[in-house]
């Protein structure tokens, strides 16, 4: 019996409801004091949730010698009454996804941890913009190399330049930043290098599509994806703006 019970309520009914139903299934006919005594609820209550299940279709009532008792015609009915109410949903949609339209989006969030994160976050970026597309980033290469292997980097430049998406990298002055600099044209990639004493920002930042990724390859790669054109926006802006100073 609560292996039906529960499953009566993840259909919707409440505990008090769901004993309810079984009691007067079991029972075939049943009064409220009848209800009352096999399931241990107040009568009162029974009284008052008998209706609910009656409008949901799913009990029904009669009469014999001026006494009331309820009775379920076909446990089928619950099934029915399911079904209308997914119909009653779906003509509904319409006004939730409107309502929906009208409400300030939320950003996504997506957070990644580890080399497996590393791997599936950098592939976002390829996967969510076209050809001929720029990536924007703020490349803090202080731990690249110590973190990433050489052979996931190359790879991801490689598929890059395959699809055509051209990067734009302000950096720290490294070694690092100095090699990428000397592959620039080959690699689709214009990096403008910022004095490593003056700007030693060690996190990295990629502004593509409509999100920003932000990154620490610091102890262990972490790294948080957020979805949102405003972001986004604040984001692109604020590069542009640094990189049209910069020589």
């Amino acid at each position: 019996m609560n292996r039906l019970e529960d499953l009566l309520e993840n259909i919707g009914y409440s505990p008090k409801k769901s004993k309810i139903y079984l009691a007067i299934l079991e029972l075939g006919e049943a009064s409220i004091l009848d209800i009352s005594r096999k399931t241990g609820i107040k009568r009162t209550t029974v009284y008052n949730l008998i209706p609910e299940l009656m409008a949901d279709g799913v009990v029904q009532a009669g009469s014999r010698k001026s006494k009331r008792f309820f009775y379920i015609d076909d446990p089928r009915s619950l099934k029915t009454g399911l079904d209308m109410k997914i119909q009653r949903l779906e003509r509904a949609l319409p006004q939730f996804a409107a309502l929906q339209s009208i409400l300030p989006s939320k950003p996504k969030i997506t957070y990644f941890e580890g080399l497996g994160g590393a791997r599936e976050l950098f592939a976002d970026t390829l996967t969510s913009c076209n050809s001929g597309d720029t990536i924007l980033d703020y490349a803090g290469l202080t731990d690249f190399d110590k973190l990433v292997p050489e052979e996931f980097s190359n790879d991801y430049i490689r598929q890059r330049v395959a699809k055509k998406i051209r990067i734009k990298v302000i950096a720290p002055d490294s070694p690092l930043a100095r090699e990428w600099q000397k592959n620039d044209v080959k690699e689709l990639r214009e990096i403008k290098i910022v004095p490593g004493k003056d700007f030693p920002f060690i996190a990295d930042a990629e502004i593509y599509a409509n999100k920003v990724a932000l990154i620490s390859f610091k102890e262990n790669f972490m790294g948080v994806i957020i979805e949102s054109p405003e972001i986004h926006q604040l984001h692109r802006m604020s590069f542009e703006l640094l990189w049209k100073f910069l020589k």
